[in-house]
C-alpha cells in the first residue's frame, strides 16, 4: 500500500501536531507499506523525521501560499501537489486544522479529484476555525466522503459536527506521547521559591501567554516568591518580550526557548501554567502530566476532558486575565497540594494514552486496505 500523508502545519521546525502522523507512519512502514510525507519546508527539514527516513520514508517539502502563488492556485494554474501526485497515494491523510483542505485550493482540488481514501487528522479546532457558508458546504461534502476522520478530543468532534451540521465518521485517539516514562519524575527540591513553566509555542492568539503574564503582573503577585519559564518558539517572541517588560516582571519570566526533552523541563518545575484559546489536546500536557505535575489550565479542546479540576490540577472557566487570575489564585493557596496532585495526573495522564496506540491508529487509517 502506498500512503500519502499532508500536514498542513508550517512555521516551526516541528510541532507537537506532527507527533500523531509520525506515529502512525512508522508503524506502517514497520509493516512493509510505502509512506510518503508532504510538509511545509521548516518541518520537511527536521531531525525529528531521522526514524521515519531511516525506514525508507519519503519526504517532500513545499512552500506556504503567497501572494503570488495564492493567485496562480486560484486560477488552476499551479499546485504545489504535483510531484505528491506522480508518487501515486492510494491513501492520502491530511493533518492539520479543519478549513485549511478547504482554503488551500491546490489541496482542495488534489483531495477532490483522489479517488483513494481520504483521512483527516483535526489537529485542534475552534469557533473561529470554519467560517462562511461557502466553505462549511465545501467542507462538509469533503469530510462526508472521507473514509474516517481522527480527532484528538471530544470537545474538537462535537464542535467540528457542529460547525458542519452533519453527523462525521469520526473516531476520538489522543495525541501520542514521546516517551512514555515509568512513574513519575520525583518532586523538585525543597526551594522556598515556586517554579512554573509554560510549554507552547509562542503563539498569544491561540496560547494566551500575554494574558497570564497580566494576570500575574499585579503588585499582589509581584510580593510573592515565584518565577515562570516560558518554554518553546515561534512569531511573537518579541511581543512576548516586550509584554515582559511593560509588566515589570523582567526579574521573574524568562524565555527559554524550545527544549525538546520534556523531563528535562520538569525536573525543576513544579506546576503548568497552559492557558488556550484554541486547542486540540495539548501534547505538552501530556509530557507534564507524566512528569508528575499539575496544571492551570483553561476549558479548550481536550485540556479540560483529561485534566480533573482540583484533581490533577485546575481548571480555568476562561482566557480573560481576570479569570485566569483568580484560577491562578486557586492554585496558589493549594500548593500544599500540588505533590499529591502530581501523582493523581501521572495515573490520569496513564490510564489515558493507550499502550496501543500505533496500532490503533494504523487499524484507524488504514481500515482493510492495508
Amino acid at each position: 500500500m502506498r500512503i500519502g500523508i499532508i500536514s498542513t502545519v508550517g512555521d516551526y521546525s516541528w510541532a507537537g501536531s506532527e507527533e500523531m502522523w509520525k506515529l502512525f507512519a512508522i508503524e506502517a512502514l514497520r509493516r512493509g507499506h510505502s509512506v510518503a510525507a508532504m510538509l511545509q519546508t521548516p518541518i520537511a527539514q527536521s531531525e525529528e523525521l531521522a526514524e521515519f527516513r531511516v525506514l525508507g520514508g519519503v519526504v517532500f517539502a513545499y512552500k506556504p501560499l503567497n501572494r503570488v502563488t495564492s493567485r496562480t492556485v486560484s486560477h488552476g494554474w499551479y499546485s504545489r501537489f504535483r510531484r505528491f501526485k506522480r508518487w501515486h497515494p492510494e491513501v492520502v491523510c491530511v493533518s492539520g486544522p479543519p478549513a485549511t483542505p478547504y482554503r488551500d485550493r491546490d489541496l482542495y482540488r488534489f483531495l477532490r479529484a483522489h479517488t483513494g481514501g481520504r483521512v483527516f487528522i483535526i489537529q485542534g479546532n475552534a469557533e473561529w476555525y470554519v467560517a462562511g457558508q461557502a466553505e462549511r458546504d465545501a467542507l462538509r461534502a469533503l469530510y462526508r466522503s472521507a473514509r474516517r476522520i481522527i480527532c484528538v478530543s471530544r470537545d474538537n468532534a462535537e464542535l467540528l459536527q457542529r460547525q458542519l451540521t452533519s453527523t462525521l465518521p469520526i473516531t476520538i485517539l489522543p495525541n501520542p506521547i514521546r516517551t512514555r516514562l515509568e512513574r513519575p519524575l520525583p518532586w523538585p527540591g525543597d526551594s522556598e521559591q515556586v517554579q512554573f513553566a509554560t510549554v507552547g509555542r509562542y503563539d498569544v492568539g491561540s496560547k494566551c501567554q500575554d494574558r497570564v503574564l497580566q494576570a500575574l503582573g499585579t503588585s499582589h503577585w509581584k510580593e510573592r516568591n515565584w518565577r515562570l519559564d516560558l518554554f518553546g518558539s515561534g512569531p511573537d517572541e518579541r511581543y512576548l518580550q516586550d509584554v515582559i517588560r511593560y509588566f515589570g516582571l523582567e526579574d521573574r519570566v524568562t524565555l527559554c526557548g524550545f527544549e525538546r526533552d520534556f523531563a528535562k523541563i520538569w525536573k525543576d518545575h513544579h506546576i503548568h501554567v497552559l492557558t488556550s484559546r484554541a486547542e486540540g489536546l495539548a501534547l505538552a500536557l501530556v509530557e507534564s502530566m507524566f512528569c508528575g505535575r499539575p496544571a492551570v489550565i483553561t476549558r479548550t479542546g481536550g485540556n479540560h476532558e483529561l485534566l480533573r479540576d482540583n484533581q490533577d490540577g485546575f481548571v480555568s472557566a476562561g482566557e480573560d486575565p481576570e479569570i485566569i487570575r483568580e484560577t491562578l489564585e486557586r492554585a496558589w493557596i493549594n500548593r500544599q497540594r500540588w505533590s499529591e496532585m502530581g501523582e493523581a495526573a501521572f495515573q490520569r495522564a496513564n490510564e489515558w494514552i493507550p499502550n496501543d496506540l500505533p496500532v490503533r491508529l494504523f487499524e484507524t487509517i488504514c481500515d482493510s486496505e492495508c
